[in-house]
């Protein structure tokens, strides 16, 4: 019986040193960034646990090691209190103090650079582009183009080239808009070849939209996109509106000198497209806006081009004027198409006409290129309108020739109209000023709601 009792003692003993024996709580135990660490436990492995603080969901992990990186664990995004505990064989430690930790989303997207540029889940691209895989950019070209970004953070920059960027009347200009704030937009002068601009900074941490348009014209200078990068991540959201408008155009389109008097020369600091009738007409009826247009350039030839025989109707074939790069036309299908030419035409055929016959054939030589022109975009969007615009010049001498080419128009084509709407030549070189400019906007308008039931 004495024997027994020993044995009792003996095993009771034991059984009591065994749960005084407590596993050790890790000490130390700290975040930095995405890193894990605590001090070792001798022999013990560690388990994690993640409480999400927005849905109270818990996640454990498993770890060997006294460190690890929680990008590893591949939590979904969200704000985590994290606390860690010793474990060996049955036996568990009490937890540590919980550890604030922010898991970012390890799929998101804060610079878009090479390919991703124009793979069309982060950026909507706004007129005609071209991405040169040589120079590892996409090309913006004609007035009122660019790039639209919508992002989580509270900055965007974007590193831009510029051709022509050392001649101050030629260097391209660039408008940011951020969140539709039109009001508060800058324009800005892009003087380098290569530059980091800014494009929003200190905004309130969230969702935000930011968009650059190119402001100046195609003829002056070009800008390339290398690379567009945020604080944040960018959103896989690319919003094409459901209205488009095209405009095939010289240079009243363009906002040629609106931002000057009838005095000075033209120049990119004097024009701004932003502030032209077809921008500001799109953005009211809310569509998005391709404009092929060039300074100086007409529909079949023009004076003031070298050769003369360049003209925008193969200019309208190509992403650019001066380029051999096609277009490719199911990349922007319009529902309305404005054409404004002849101002330069008129020029031409003024200047080269000897006597009345020869002017009436050069008419005719005009009109037929107009007509064809009008018959080619018919061929590409049968279901698009087609505005015939005149009068921003005051361009009298070809006032009868425009309406003749709309009724003979007409004629084959049910969905081709004309509207008149004269500028106040108090812009540079007797263009429409930018006052001038919001009322043919208005005109234009009110002129496409007609045609289109479009409130």
């Amino acid at each position: 019986m004495k024997k027994l009792l020993i044995f009792l003692l003996i095993i009771l003993g034991g059984f009591m040193v065994g749960c005084n024996d407590d596993l050790q709580v890790p000490s130390n135990f700290t975040i930095s960034g995405s890193l894990a660490s605590w001090d070792e436990v001798p022999g013990a492995s560690y388990r994690l646990e993640f409480t999400n603080t927005e849905t109270n969901q818990i996640a454990r992990r498993i770890v060997n090691t006294n460190s690890v990186d929680l990008n590893t664990f591949k939590l979904p995004e969200g704000d985590y209190m994290v606390k860690v505990q010793s474990m060996k064989g049955d036996k568990a430690s009490a937890f540590t103090e919980e550890v604030s930790y922010h898991q970012d989303d390890l799929s998101a997207v804060s610079e878009i650079s090479d390919i991703t540029l124009t793979n069309g889940v982060y950026i909507k691209w706004m007129g005609r582009t071209y991405y040169n895989p040589e120079t590892e950019m996409n090309m913006i070209y004609h007035s009122a183009s660019g790039f639209e970004v919508q992002f989580e953070g509270t900055s965007v920059q974007a590193t831009l080239t510029a051709t022509n960027h050392s001649d101050p009347n030629h260097r391209p200009y660039v408008v940011i808009v951020v969140d539709d704030d039109f009001e508060n937009s800058r324009r800005i002068a892009l003087d380098k070849s290569t530059q980091d601009l800014i494009l929003a900074e200190d905004l309130e941490e969230g969702e935000h939209k930011v968009t650059l348009y190119k402001s100046t014209e195609s003829i002056d200078s070009h800008i390339g996109v290398v690379r567009v990068s945020t604080d944040g991540k960018f959103l896989p959201e690319v919003d094409y509106k459901a209205r488009k408008i095209e405009v095939i155009a010289a240079s009243s389109s363009t906002g040629f000198g609106n931002l000057g008097t009838s005095s000075q020369s033209k120049s990119t600091i004097n024009s701004d497209a932003l502030q032209a009738y077809a921008f500001l007409a799109a953005n009211a009826l809310n569509a998005d806006i391709n404009i092929v247009a060039a300074s100086g350039w007409g529909c079949k030839f023009s004076r003031w081009t070298n050769p003369m025989t360049k003209n925008m109707f193969d200019a309208y074939k190509k992403v650019d004027v001066e380029s051999q790069i096609d277009w490719e036309p199911s990349a922007y299908v319009p529902d309305v198409v404005i054409i404004n030419l002849g101002t330069n035409d008129e020029s031409y055929i003024s200047y080269m006409a000897q006597n009345q016959q020869q002017r009436y054939a050069l008419m005719q030589e005009f009109a037929e290129q107009y007509l064809a022109l009008i018959d080619y975009v018919h061929g590409l969007y049968p279901d698009a309108k087609i505005l015939i615009l005149y009068g921003l010049m005051r361009e009298s001498k070809i006032y009868d020739q425009t309406i003749a080419i709309y009724n003979a128009a007409k004629e084959e084509i049910d969905n081709v109209y004309l509207l008149k709407s004269e500028g106040d030549q108090a812009g540079c070189s007797a263009h429409p000023s930018a006052a001038s400019h919001a009322q043919i906007a208005q005109s234009v308008i009110n002129k496409i709601k007609e045609i289109t039931g479009w409130e």
